[in-house]
């Protein structure tokens, strides 16, 4: 009893979906290290504004000298204290520059949102993976245990002579391809788990226990609908679009090029020396114009004029990308619920087919290997329509994740 309660204390906690992407939101190393980016990339938006607020410089000296000579000895002595504002009050790509960084900024967000978007649909994939693989599990135990009690039963028509050891034989046979299929599921349900704790960010052996939910279908727009919603709502393509402004701008900044930089500056100076206290103040303003550089400006313009249209074409490019994806999830997600239908009616009928051929055989009109394919039709019946009903939910997740949902 004691051990019982032990292993209850020590099991790992029972984890809904929603708490599994919470999770991975906070510890995915992948995801922690595009926050960083985005942070980073905020800052960048701060520093060039700094341009924008004046420079203050300040300056103190002292000396001192001693002249000794055979005629007379002097000593001279003074401080200067200076100090200067500088002002950048135009340069090209001044205000250019700063719609660009706060367009970096905003692209960055809407990248960060994409993966934020990418990763949930990862952790809903491998969470109903893991149901659907857990649920085979139990079909394939309860299997093994039909088929252990099929053995006792014909062992003992063995020993009253009603069955041969060849019947015997077969259902061992049946029992250890159950076996082995739950072999195979157990070890894919570890593969599958490992790589949601790594998903969470957590130690891939770590003990994983999920909160079983009914794979019920969801509703969807029409393609139609959902299509609008992708030019929408989809975060890469909004990504893309704010690539687009930030590229315009950049060409605007080269042509910005040609115009003068324009700066301003006040000083002023205080002096105490042996001549006497002195005071000035200073205010200049300065204009510089580059009139001739090659040809290089010119060319920057024309490279940004190229690197602009490539972003719209790769834009152009990336809408047709998910509209085909689209597609083809609306077309697997109706297949799926075709097949959801079909192996609905498929399992009603194998298990109708089982009762009969085992009351044929416990009359004696059927034979072992009667009563063995049948069963073997409701193992494929229910393993199927679990496959089916998960891969519905995961294909929903998919066009959730292309909607920005």
């Amino acid at each position: 009893m004691f051990l019982g309660i032990a292993g209850w204390i020590q099991a790992a906690p029972l984890m809904t979906l929603s708490k599994c992407q919470e999770q991975a939101l906070r510890a995915n190393g992948d995801l922690l290290q595009q926050r960083l980016e985005t942070e980073k990339t905020g800052l960048t938006v701060k520093q060039s504004y700094s341009d924008l607020y004046p420079s203050v410089y300040g300056r103190v000296s002292t000396s001192y000298s001693h002249t000794d000579n055979s005629i007379v000895t002097t000593d001279n002595s003074g401080y200067t204290l200076s100090g200067t504002v500088s002002q950048n009050v135009f340069y090209p790509g001044l205000f250019s520059g700063l719609k660009a960084a706060k367009f970096s900024e905003e692209a960055a967000g809407l990248n960060l949102q994409d993966a934020i978007s990418l990763l949930e649909a990862s952790v809903i994939q491998y969470y109903y993976s893991i149901l659907a693989s857990d649920e085979l599990i139990a079909v394939y135990k309860e299997n093994i245990r039909f088929a252990d009690e099929n053995i006792k039963r014909v062992q003992s028509m063995v020993e009253l002579g009603a069955r041969t050891e060849s019947d015997l034989l077969k259902v061992k046979v049946q029992k250890g391809q159950f076996q082995s299929q739950l072999l195979s599921e157990a070890q894919r349900n570890r593969s599958l788990k490992r790589e949601l704790n790594l998903l969470m960010g957590q130690d891939p052996a770590q003990e994983l226990r999920l909160q079983p939910m009914s794979p019920e279908p969801a509703s969807l727009p029409d393609i139609q609908d959902a299509r609008n919603l992708v030019k929408k709502s989809n975060f890469s393509l909004l990504a893309l679009e704010k690539q687009i402004e930030l590229q315009k701008l950049n060409v605007k900044i080269k042509k910005e090029s040609y115009l003068p930089t324009v700066s301003g500056d006040y000083t002023y100076s205080y002096s105490d020396d042996d001549g006497g206290k002195v005071q000035s103040n200073t205010l200049g303003l300065s204009a510089n114009i580059s009139l001739f550089e090659g040809f290089r400006r010119n060319t920057e313009k024309q490279k940004a004029e190229i690197d602009l249209k490539a972003m719209q074409i790769r834009y152009n490019n990336a809408v047709d990308d998910l509209f085909a994806r689209l597609d083809e999830l609306y077309h697997t997600l109706k297949t799926y619920n075709e097949l959801t239908e079909i192996h609905e009616i498929s399992l009603a009928s194998a298990k109708r087919d089982y009762e009969l051929v085992t009351q044929q055989v416990e009359l004696g009109s059927g034979t072992i290997l009667d009563q063995l394919d049948a069963q073997l039709s409701v193992l494929a019946s229910e393993s199927q329509l679990v496959e089916a009903r998960y891969n519905t939910k995961i294909t929903e997740a998919h066009i959730n994740q292309l909607l920005g949902k």
